[in-house]
């Protein structure tokens, strides 16, 4: 049984014997927080109190009504919020947690177009990526908090994104062809794996060995929620009969402990990989755009390259698709398409006017 003391919000419990302390202000299903004995560790005491009381105010003053906390608090419990996948949810908080730092216990009427460019842009002008992604956060919220106040201005209102920073590119051949022939068996496996299925990095890392049924990969990608059924390549099929499998692992790549490979880590290595190469920019995610054009340049329709990816939007899949090869795609429209109509049409001429002879 806890005991009330002098202090408010702290609180103490007996246990075989001996007196603990504990700060109780805490979040809603948080453990409360150990302190010092009051009484033998008189100044820790006192400062580590001091501590949690500031700290106390400030999320006080966050959730006090008309703050951007109150409001970034109410959309993460709104169905708006709770709807997102996993990783969209993960990569929301992650900027919102840095826009509530600065603008935690700011009354939302006092947010100005003039000090989102100056705070957000201007002073994340060298990550224009992460710019633009509080812009976007921030745009969310205020659609969020304008149908709950109307008097609310627009606080994003003419500022503008960057959208200068560098876009995923496919890898060039011979980048490629290295990463495919590399020494290390788990990045070799994994560029293999991503170019071949042409998924995010995030759902190649999370495949297991028991989606692979037969002559395919069975895919459930985490940010749309698809499933799909990619048939292997036979280059895959070959690497994946090949690879050496712990009994216990149940992820393709996995770590020494059967964990799967973390997309970031893939994304390190290939960082490193870029670093050995002398070259920079190649990610994972380059990967899904060269099997994009791989489906592209072997004459697939964007529905047969979406059936592969798993892209919704033909418009997005032509962004991925326009690293074709002009002079590649200029050769198979001339030779393979226009010039073969044209045989056609001249052979049938022929046959007619021999018929008529």
């Amino acid at each position: 049984m806890s005991k009330r003391s002098l202090w408010p919000g702290v609180r103490s419990k007996t246990a075989k014997g001996k007196r603990y302390w504990y700060w109780t202000r805490v979040q809603p299903g948080a453990s409360w927080i150990g302190l010092p004995d009051p009484y033998t560790e008189a100044d820790a005491f006192m400062r580590k109190l001091a501590h949690l009381q500031r700290v106390n105010a400030r999320l006080v003053e966050y959730k006090r009504e008309g703050t951007f906390g109150a409001l970034a608090e109410a959309y993460s419990k709104s169905k708006s919020f709770t709807d997102l996948k996993p990783n969209s949810q993960r990569t929301f908080e992650r900027y919102l947690n840095r826009l509530v730092a600065a603008y935690g216990d700011a009354p939302l009427a006092e947010l100005t177009p003039e000090d989102i460019q100056v705070r957000v842009m201007d002073a994340n002008s060298e990550t224009p990526a992460a710019a633009d992604m509080m812009l976007s956060v921030l745009r969310v919220l205020y659609k969020f908090g304008k149908k709950r106040n109307r008097s609310l201005e627009d606080w994003t209102a003419g500022v503008e994104q960057f959208n200068d920073h560098a876009d995923r590119e496919p890898w060039p051949a011979d980048l490629l062809a290295a990463a495919l022939a590399h020494e290390d068996p788990q990045f070799r496996m994994a560029v293999t794996l991503a170019l071949y299925t042409g998924q995010r990095p995030g759902d190649v890392c999370a495949m297991t060995w028991n989606a692979v049924q037969g002559d395919a990969v069975l895919v459930r990608q985490q940010k749309t929620d698809a499933r799909l059924e990619i048939p292997l390549h036979p280059e895959l099929a070959a690497a994946l009969a090949t690879h050496t499998r712990a009994s216990d692992h149940l992820f393709i790549l996995s770590n020494s402990r059967g964990r799967p490979l973390n997309a970031q880590l893939f994304n390190r290595w290939c960082r490193l990989f870029n670093i050995d190469r002398s070259v920079e920019g190649f990610t994972p995610h380059g990967l899904r755009k060269n099997a994009t054009n791989e489906l592209f340049d072997a004459g697939c329709t964007a529905a047969q390259v979406a059936a592969v990816t798993g892209h919704k939007s033909i418009r997005m899949l032509e962004h991925y698709g326009k690293g074709r090869s002009q002079s590649g795609l200029a050769k198979v429209a001339i030779m393979d398409r226009w010039a073969a109509k044209t045989n056609r049409e001249r052979e049938n001429s022929a046959a007619k006017g021999k018929r008529k002879g």
